[in-house]
């Protein structure tokens, strides 16, 4: 084995998921972000256009995919890299946002707190007035756009003055949702012309979206404006046929009791739901890391054929070989996590720690186990020495998988804001624990009087319901309530048997 210096390598480590892992903790270069993004199988039906609703709960790369799909040379790798021939050629394709941001800072859209208090009574032609006027705005902005320029040669002269403040004020939701609402006909009208225009000239408009859960601030007002994008986008498919939507969307947010959408079912055939494999992630962890330096390339490349260069802006990548990436971990950290294979074997004790209970690994879960790892040896918060080609001990592991766990609740608490008030009801209690203890101890809940950061449900029973649809508790054959050590050590619940955080 080649030479390397253990404390670049474990800095390189710490540092690849940056602040934490999240979506908009990612860098915003262009370079540097393509570089960290994996392309992976499910990609290649999400972006078939028959493909309205991509869902997928927090951290399993959404907002990663949208904003791939906002660069023109990051579609063009995903494409080549994926071999996608279900999608039209890309010099036929124009992308735009409906909704969510591109970029870190962008002051496009209408903030939450106006839009919420705007359409706080709004009906369901209103929502729509509100996605068609955005949608047209956003064409309207784009430079370089023949799109923009037919829509102003199609538009009504006696309504062009609402296409310029859609264009120019788009942010402003007093000054032209109520014109856009008045004259919807008109403007749906222009959209059928523009979408005829697209036929004939055997071009393609996709209008993605994201962000949804940040459109309104409280988490109940959610239902209508997103249940009525649906319809929209349900109902235009059966009339356009070259305007697309791609609707990322969280997928508590598509739950039946919560969006009350009566179409539903026929959206079965019209999406698809992300989760990763357990070696994608590895993928992942390997393409972060051989990006990352050529020293640590030349680490990497001490297993034949683990990192393969590449010509495309996605730069280095890793094989699919999973024995490859059972080597990897055991240079870097051992083939067990003890002594004895009674301890565990390291390459399936990392992903089934990690798991929520429906067996699903978010990414940034996955990479910051390493990197908060790392950080922990890189801080001498762990006593064991290392052989000379190990980066980390197996004690690095579990101390920092308590740590993960820890936030893992914070980025929740993000999404769920009520998972605040619920986690002080649960500190202390040992899991697995009677059905019984855990209703009692979310009936006892004091929760906030602030719309945000109330519950999605008034009783513990239907709390419950949703905190197993969500993966964070399940229920055992036995009626015992049993928490997943992703969310166990981030909630203080114990569990005997647990692991036990190195000294």
């Amino acid at each position: 084995m080649s030479e390397f210096n253990r404390q670049n390598l474990l800095e390189l480590i710490s540092k690849i998921a940056p602040s934490g892992g999240s979506a908009e903790g990612e860098s915003y270069k262009e370079e540097e972000f393509l570089k960290n993004f994996l392309p992976i199988a499910d990609y290649r039906r999400a972006l078939e256009p028959n493909i309205l609703l991509i869902q997928g709960g927090r951290g399993v790369g959404k907002t990663e995919l949208f904003r791939l799909l906002a660069i023109p040379s990051g579609r063009e790798a995903l494409v080549e890299s994926l071999n996608i021939r279900a999608l039209p050629p890309l010099s036929q394709t124009t992308w735009i946002a409906g909704f969510g941001r591109t970029r870190k800072a962008e002051k496009r859209f209408p903030t939450p707190d106006i839009v919420e208090s705007l359409m706080q009574n709004a009906t369901n032609i209103e929502w729509r007035s509100f996605w068609i006027g955005l949608m047209l705005g956003v064409i309207l902005q784009q430079e370089d756009c023949k799109l923009k320029d037919f829509i102003f040669a199609e538009i009504d002269p006696e309504i062009a003055f609402i296409a310029n403040n859609l264009k120019e004020k788009l942010s402003l939701l007093s000054d032209w949702l109520p014109l856009v609402n008045e004259h919807l006909e008109k403007f749906n009208d222009v959209l059928d012309k523009l979408d005829e225009k697209l036929i004939e000239t055997d071009n393609w408009l996709f209008v993605n979206y994201d962000e949804l859960d940040r459109l309104v601030s409280s988490y109940t007002a959610l239902a209508s404006p997103i249940r009525e994008l649906l319809a929209l986008w349900l109902d235009r498919s059966r009339r356009w046929e070259r305007i697309c939507p791609k609707i990322f969307l969280r997928t508590d947010l598509f739950r039946e009791e919560f969006l009350n959408f009566p179409d539903a079912s026929k959206l079965s055939g019209h999406q698809i739901r992300l989760e990763w494999q357990h070696s994608w992630l590895y993928q992942l962890l390997v393409k972060r890391l051989a990006n990352s330096s050529n020293e640590m390339r030349a680490y990497l490349q001490n297993i034949p054929g683990l990192i393969i260069e590449q010509t495309t802006s996605l730069g280095w990548t890793a094989t699919s070989n999973e024995k490859l990436f059972e080597q990897l971990i055991e240079m870097m950290i051992g083939k067990y996590m003890g002594n004895a294979p009674k301890k565990g074997i390291t390459y399936r004790w990392i992903p089934n720690h990690l798991q929520d209970a429906g067996g699903r690994i978010a990414p940034r879960s996955f990479l910051k186990l390493f990197a908060l790892a790392a950080s922990r040896r890189i801080s001498g918060q762990s006593e064991q020495n290392l052989p000379e080609t190990k980066l980390l001990h197996p004690s690095d592991l579990q101390g920092a998988l308590m740590d993960t766990s820890a936030d893992r609740i914070r980025e929740l608490q993000e999404e769920y804001p009520w998972l605040e008030s619920l986690k002080t009801s649960l500190v202390g209690l040992n899991a697995p624990m009677p059905r019984e203890t855990f209703l009692e101890a979310v009936q006892s809940t004091r929760w906030s009087e602030r719309p945000e950061k109330k519950p999605p449900a008034n009783n513990s029973e239907e709390i419950l319901k949703y905190l197993l649809q969500m993966g964070i508790v399940e229920s055992r054959f036995d009626g015992r309530i049993n928490m997943p050590e992703i969310y166990l050590y981030g909630f203080q619940v114990k569990r005997k048997g647990g692991v036990k955080r190195p000294k």
